[in-house]
């Protein structure tokens, strides 16, 4: 159940990012800003991916949680 939802978390985070990279380029007119602000919400991206991959590595490894996202139980 922990691959879905880290999947959805994903899925949803990469829509957001797709979305804030589509924005910069129609919003930001300079060239170099627009670069540097679509550099930013690539690093910001490829940080939260690295999160949740470890997440669910640690998972499926057993060995508990990272602790990038916190689970309750229900």
């Amino acid at each position: 159940m922990i691959t879905l939802k880290l999947l959805w978390l994903w899925l949803k985070i990469t829509g957001v990012a797709a979305l804030a990279v589509i924005l910069e380029g129609v919003l930001i007119r300079g060239f170099w800003w627009t670069v540097l602000a679509v550099g930013a919400t690539v690093v910001v991206y490829i940080g939260l991916t690295i999160g949740i991959w470890k997440e669910w590595h640690a998972e499926r490894n057993g060995a508990g949680t990272y602790q990038v996202i916190h689970y309750t139980r229900d």
